[in-house]
């Protein structure tokens, strides 16, 4: 029975004698190489066969190549295989066996597959310009590093930071990588013009499988972004949301604007953004009314990966939005939640010095509920009392 072993790969992808040796070393313990994927090589467990590994380049289509596989076979190498779409593998049970007899036949094909590689180099300096662009605002001097000290969750939940950082790191790796390869590649042609066969570098294939691991999550990430994972809004009749009907009374007219009377739940969240769930109403206004003169609701919903993080999240929100309501009262847990905050905010009336005009601003209040790793944020502008609706707003979250 046939079994499998994968190794990380310990040598850079275009080191050679490096590779050459340690495939050699791997057959004398029982793994006979089977493929190469990314930074792991998988392997079939054999009995062990010391054997001499010959790295050819591949020049033309990344495809079995039969005729050449035939000269190979003529004399006494047996192929494997492809290594990463770079190499054709081949084994020879003859230690001393040597593929090229001819040094300047070596050298040509090193030199053509050198400049190809080189080539390759131009599709790797996109991905950076692509993937790094994407989340360009997530860039350091993109950041507002006073928020970020004072409100970290919510900064680095903005689905461009970290993956901006992860991004960067991971693409250092790999440019690394790929630049160390090529700079062994043109030592390695070197020492074959001169007759001397150098030694790998070991360990260096460890920087394009950091590099990978740290590139994996946003590639993830951004796939979800561009698919319907991303961005999932569902209706507002039936999700279990409190409206500003349900606060202001059935026959409250509310604005005509899709924006500012949502009939739907904003709702998303990728593998590097929290889920979340945004939802807003506003009640009709008149020509010489703002938004901000009647009755309103604003619900926002995030969903941490950690407990923690929505603790913090919960200080957060207390300290970001008072916005003239007094300070925030802690409740006791009730209603299956385990944090309660509430703000009240009183009404306002406000005289222009200049023209003796009066403004008023409603009243209302701020909830900030917890659940678990899951955070509600209401605030309400309305005559109403939030408290007596807290009921409701704790039933929102068995509707997530």
């Amino acid at each position: 029975m046939k079994h499998t072993s994968v190794r990380v790969i310990p040598f850079g992808g275009f080191d050679i004698p490096g590779l050459e040796s340690w495939l050699g070393e791997c057959s004398a313990k029982g793994l006979r190489f089977t493929e190469a994927m990314g930074p792991m090589a998988f392997f079939e467990r054999t009995a062990p066969h010391p054997v001499q590994v010959h790295l050819e380049p591949i020049q033309g289509p990344v495809e079995e190549n039969q005729e050449l596989n035939d000269i190979y076979e003529q004399s006494g190498w047996q192929y494997w295989g492809m290594f990463r779409g770079s190499f054709f593998v081949y084994a020879s049970p003859d230690l001393e066996a040597q593929a090229y007899t001819d040094p300047e036949s070596l050298d040509y094909a090193l030199k053509k597959f050198f400049r190809q590689k080189l080539a390759d180099g131009l599709l790797l300096l996109l991905a950076n310009f692509l993937l790094l662009g994407l989340y360009w605002q997530g860039a350091p001097w993109e950041i507002d590093w006073q928020w970020l000290r004072y409100f970290p969750v919510e900064s680095l939940s903005n689905g461009t930071i970290i993956p901006f950082l992860l991004a960067a790191l991971g693409f250092l790796f790999l440019d690394l990588s790929y630049l160390l390869g090529l700079i062994h590649l043109l030592c390695y042609r070197k020492a074959v013009t001169h007759g001397v066969r150098p030694r790998g570098h070991r360990g260096m294939g460890w920087l394009l499988a950091v590099g990978v691991l740290l590139l994996l999550p946003v590639c993830i990430n951004t796939l979800q972004i561009f698919s319907t994972l991303g961005y999932r809004p569902y209706d507002l009749e039936g999700s279990g949301f409190v409206t500003i009907n349900d606060l202001e009374g059935a026959d409250f007219p509310i604005s005509p604007w899709r924006t500012l009377s949502m009939d739907y739940i904003s709702h998303g969240g990728t593998l590097l953004k929290p889920e979340y769930w945004n939802f807003r109403q506003y009640g009709a206004y008149g020509q010489h009314e703002t938004p901000n003169d009647v009755p309103h609701l604003e619900l926002s919903i995030a969903r941490y990966p950690l407990e923690i993080l929505a603790e913090m999240r919960v200080d957060e929100w207390s300290r970001q939005y008072i916005n003239g309501s007094g300070d925030y009262q802690i409740l006791d847990a009730a209603y299956g939640l385990d944090e309660i905050r509430y703000a009240p905010r009183e009404k306002q009336i406000h005289t222009n010095e200049l023209t003796g005009e009066t403004h008023t601003f409603l009243p209302g209040g701020i909830f900030v509920l917890r659940r678990g790793s899951t955070v509600l944020f209401a605030d309400y502008y309305g005559e109403q009392n939030l408290l007596e609706y807290l009921p409701r707003f704790a039933a929102t979250f068995d509707a997530l």
